[in-house]
């Protein structure tokens, strides 16, 4: 089967996140069954034009801006050097409007939609646009095969207008960081936060509410680990709260680092307004590390509430300090959630959600 897969980003990308973690897992699998993946996608500074990644044959052409119109402009030289059996929309951003000049079959990947959301992510002509083109989808893939991460995003795109029979749900996966069921670990004195720092993560509610727990516990401190555009936004959150000996920016971590930075962290903090699913949460929980998250669509999927960690209404920094306290001092109870969350994550698997996406793919041809 020849694919040829459409996203703004490649997992080598200084801007990739879940969406691109997730699609190279995916359909890295599929090119090493013995079809080939290609990616169509932007560059970015010092990026090569063509380079194979993870088995997929990645190929970049310009940026963001005009990302949309890159792929209609390509199109035909696209369909000519690759000849795609099957095109994937990997809509985490915009949607391509590719069924607007392409008859090709199509598979339509959606992670989550941004809804009100994109309001405390970006400035209101941009994400009134994006707010806009997501009305868009069921009048241009009302009728397409979509793959959704989560329920919450399964009952997104039927209330969008998508028909529930469209809408194939194929959880993420997850990876074993080698973690006995059976050990008791001892914590280190940090909750953890850890993800793409953009506004709409949350990581300055986490800085507030982490406030509060500091001012009852002189010895607990925070991790921030990741890196993005709103850095030096953070930085200086942290010097005006009077957090500068007791909140630590990681930056971008290894995955053993960030193996290590979970097993050894009181708890993860997700403090996002909207996640497909939330990989940081498997992540962590396959470290033996409990999450706090916010209750929304996609996270209070890969949380349960209560048995594998706790939810707190997102942007509501004082009730996530209240979390956070308990956790802190309720060891027994803390460690019952880590045990939960390292059992749910045996359920779900990288082969498991590329065997079900392909099996979808092959629905589509057929």
């Amino acid at each position: 089967m020849n694919i040829l897969v459409l996203n703004y980003r490649d997992r080598k990308h200084p801007l990739a996140g879940g969406a691109e973690v997730h699609l190279h897992k995916i359909f890295g699998k599929i090119a090493e069954w013995g079809h080939n993946v290609t990616l169509f996608t932007t560059t970015f500074a010092g990026a090569k034009d063509r380079e194979v990644v993870d088995g997929i044959q990645v190929v970049r052409y310009g940026g963001d801006v005009l990302f949309q119109f890159n792929i209609w402009r390509k199109w035909k030289a696209l369909c000519a050097e690759f000849s795609p059996d099957i095109v994937v929309e990997d809509i985490n951003k915009l949607p391509f409007y590719t069924p607007l000049y392409s008859k090709l079959p199509k598979f339509i990947q959606i992670h989550h939609l941004w809804k009100s959301s994109i309001f405390y992510e970006a400035s209101f002509p941009m994400a009134l646009m994006v707010w806009l083109q997501e009305k868009t989808l069921p009048i241009f893939y009302k009728s397409e095969l979509h793959a959704a991460v989560s329920p919450s995003t399964v009952q997104e795109l039927q209330e969008l207008g998508i028909p529930r029979q469209n809408i194939r749900l194929i959880y993420n996966g997850s990876e074993s960081h080698g973690t006995d069921l059976e050990v008791q670990r001892e914590k280190g004195d940090y909750f953890i936060w850890l993800g793409r720092l953009r506004r709409y993560k949350g990581v300055f509610i986490a800085l507030e509410a982490f406030k509060i727990v500091a001012q009852q516990n002189p010895d607990i401190k925070l991790k921030i680990a990741g890196s993005g555009p709103e850095k030096e936004n953070i930085v200086a959150a942290i010097k005006k709260m009077g957090l500068s000996d007791r909140v630590e920016m990681v930056g971008l971590v290894s995955s053993k680092e960030k193996s290590l930075l979970l097993r050894g962290s009181v708890a993860l903090i997700q403090s996002s307004y909207k996640e497909g699913w939330g990989l940081t949460v498997l992540e962590a929980a396959s470290c033996g590390t409990t999450t706090i998250a916010s209750d929304v669509p996609g996270l209070r999927d890969s949380v349960k509430d209560g048995e594998t960690g706790l939810l707190f209404p997102a942007g509501k920094a004082k009730v996530l300090a209240e979390k956070m306290l308990f956790i802190l001092n309720d060891e027994e109870q803390r460690r019952r959630y880590e045990l939960a969350a390292r059992q749910w994550t045996t359920e779900f698997s990288w082969d498991k959600a590329a065997s079900q996406t392909f099996k979808a793919l092959q629905e589509v041809l057929a």
